[in-house]
């Protein structure tokens, strides 16, 4: 994955603990997905199939390029998971800057709050249309390491993503 270079879509990940104190942080870059390049595509150019909604998803899986949503596997259920809502529109993505030269659009901070148990463990993150397996699988990313939400924690996520 990686290989469109005129796309350019970066995470930043950090974990809360009960105390409010940072535990880590990871920033990674994602990969577009082939649905993602379709749906794409298929907006701008065709003016067809344009999502009305994002979700930005978790799970214990490595997501590959011809994935779809109903291919990933092991997403977390309970212990206050679920998949966080990325509106497409100027709330979801409230910041459309020039960076470096290039337009880029950063989304809202998302969050996962673990609360009576704990959320994971879990390897990828990715963003749908659906917040179950009824959308397309637009992007994903690997995390660096395998993380477990605690129980009392919170998991942030923003995304920047960049044409060039």
């Amino acid at each position: 994955m990686g290989k469109h270079k005129w796309y350019d879509c970066i995470w930043d990940f950090r974990l809360v603990d009960p105390q409010g104190r940072v535990v880590w942080r990871d920033r990674i870059k994602n990969a577009l997905i082939n649905q993602g390049e379709s749906n794409m595509l298929d907006v701008y150019f065709r003016n067809d199939n344009a999502p009305t909604q994002f979700y930005v998803r978790l799970c214990n899986d490595t997501i590959i390029e011809t994935d779809t949503l109903s291919s990933v596997q092991n997403e977390p259920s309970g212990n206050g998971y679920a998949a966080a809502s990325l509106e497409r529109s100027e709330v979801g993505f409230p910041t459309l800057e020039l960076d470096d030269g290039d337009y880029r659009v950063v989304s809202k901070e998302v969050e996962w709050a673990a609360s009576g148990g704990d959320i994971g463990p879990v390897t990828s993150a990715y963003i749908a249309t659906s917040s179950d397996n009824t959308g397309l699988l637009i992007a994903a990313v690997t995390l660096a390491l395998e993380r477990t939400i605690v129980d009392g924690s919170t998991m942030y996520a923003t995304l920047r993503i960049k044409l060039k």
